[in-house]
C-alpha cells in the first residue's frame, strides 16, 4: 500500500473511529442520580392562589345562596384620585342603588353615611347565611378551609420575608 493510499484511508477511518468511540464514552453506565430543587413561593403566586380560592368560595356561596340580594361579588376596583385597583368583594345589596358619592365612599374603605346601619345588618345576614352552608355543604366548608390555609400561608411568608 503506498503511503498516499495509507494517508487517505487514515483520513476517512480514522473520523468513524473517534466517533463510535465518543458515543460510547458518553454512555453512562451507572443511572444518573435526579436531583429536585425546591423554591419558595412568590408573594405574588400566594396572591394569585387566593383569589382563585376565593373566587371559588364565593361562587359555591352564590350557588348555594337562596337570595341572590346576598349574593358576593369581587372585583377590582380603583381607588380614589388613584389608578391603583385594588380586589373588593362585596354583597349585591352593597352594589345596587347607591350612589357615585357612596361608591367613592366604599372604595376607600369607608361606609355609606346614610345606610351604614342596614349596610352591617345585611352584612351580618351573609355571615350567617355562610356559617349555615358551611355547616350543610361539604365542598363550600373545604372552599372556606382552603381559602383560610392559603390566607394564613400567605401572611406567614409575609413575615418570613
Amino acid at each position: 500500500m503506498s503511503r498516499q493510499t495509507a494517508i487517505l484511508l487514515s483520513i476517512l477511518v480514522l473520523p468513524t473511529q473517534i466517533a463510535s468511540a465518543q458515543t460510547t464514552d458518553d454512555e453512562p453506565t451507572e443511572p444518573i442520580e435526579e436531583i429536585i430543587v425546591y423554591g419558595e413561593k412568590s408573594l405574588l403566586r400566594y396572591r394569585i392562589e387566593m383569589e382563585a380560592a376565593e373566587d371559588t368560595m364565593y361562587d359555591l356561596y352564590n350557588m348555594l345562596n337562596d337570595d341572590d340580594e346576598y349574593d358576593v361579588v369581587c372585583e377590582d376596583v380603583a381607588v380614589t384620585r388613584t389608578r391603583i385597583k385594588r380586589r373588593q368583594c362585596r354583597g349585591r345589596f352593597e352594589l345596587e342603588g347607591i350612589s357615585d358619592e357612596e361608591q367613592r365612599r366604599l372604595q376607600d374603605g369607608l361606609l355609606p353615611a346614610d345606610n351604614s346601619a342596614e349596610i352591617l345588618r345585611k352584612k351580618g345576614i351573609v355571615l350567617d347565611k355562610m356559617e349555615s352552608i358551611a355547616n350543610e355543604h361539604e365542598e363550600f366548608r373545604e372552599a372556606l378551609f382552603d381559602l383560610t390555609r392559603i390566607s394564613r400561608d400567605f401572611e406567614a411568608a409575609k413575615e418570613e420575608r
